[in-house]
């Protein structure tokens, strides 16, 4: 009997990840309030029933969707980080390649984190908190590196990190309007040698 339990309970978590899957697609094509439970059960070939099964209400679906988007690359981010700030930020470029790997993720945060703007509740949270901790942690990066020495001592963190965050939406939004007229890969090494070259500091004074 625990070998047949323990084969549903992974029956039931492969299903889940279906439903999850499912339900990232459907609401980065259409949208969360226009997706209907019933649309993410045909993508995956159940019943709302069943998709009901694993997750109590539309809203609880969504917020299982927000965590699982959240793990499809968890390491994005330590992949480009480094003792080396200066070298760290020329490698932020590489993450381009990580979203024309899962352009359903841009899309996603585009129709999904441009209607909790109007909508509020917890995928606003969601997406407010997901900002702040990016500004903050790249700001406080920045920070330390201005004290260290190895970034410019007239450079402002907060500002940096900001105008960073706002490239990187930026890019990505224009990249989903024209895939065809934006390089993204080149557009952000453009960006980020330009921001290691600006943020390096002057050599100093051999005297």
């Amino acid at each position: 009997m625990p070998i047949e339990r323990g084969r549903k309970q992974a029956r039931g978590l492969v299903r889940r990840e279906q439903i999850l899957d499912a339900a990232l697609d459907a609401f980065a094509a259409d949208g969360y309030r226009a997706t209907t439970l019933a649309k993410v059960a045909a993508r995956v070939g159940i019943t709302e029933a069943g998709v009901l099964h694993h997750f109590s209400s539309k809203a609880d679906l969504l917020a299982g969707v927000l965590r699982h988007r959240d793990g499809i690359d968890p390491d994005a981010l330590a992949r480009v980080a480094g003792d080396d700030i200066i070298e760290s930020v020329r490698r932020m470029a590489d993450l381009a390649r990580i979203l024309l790997d899962h352009p359903r993720l841009v899309r996603f945060d585009t129709v999904v984190g441009g209607e909790s703007v109007a909508e509020g509740g917890a995928p606003f949270d969601h997406f407010q908190a997901r900002l702040h901790d990016a500004r903050e942690a790249l700001s406080d990066h920045l920070r330390e590196a201005v004290k260290a020495g190895t970034v410019r001592a007239d450079t402002d963190p907060d500002l940096t990190a900001a105008e960073v965050i706002a490239f990187m939406d930026g890019a990505q939004t224009q990249w989903l309007f024209a895939p065809e007229a934006i390089d993204l890969q080149r557009l952000y090494r453009h960006y980020f040698d330009q921001l290691a070259a600006r943020l390096t500091p002057p050599p100093s004074d051999p005297a």
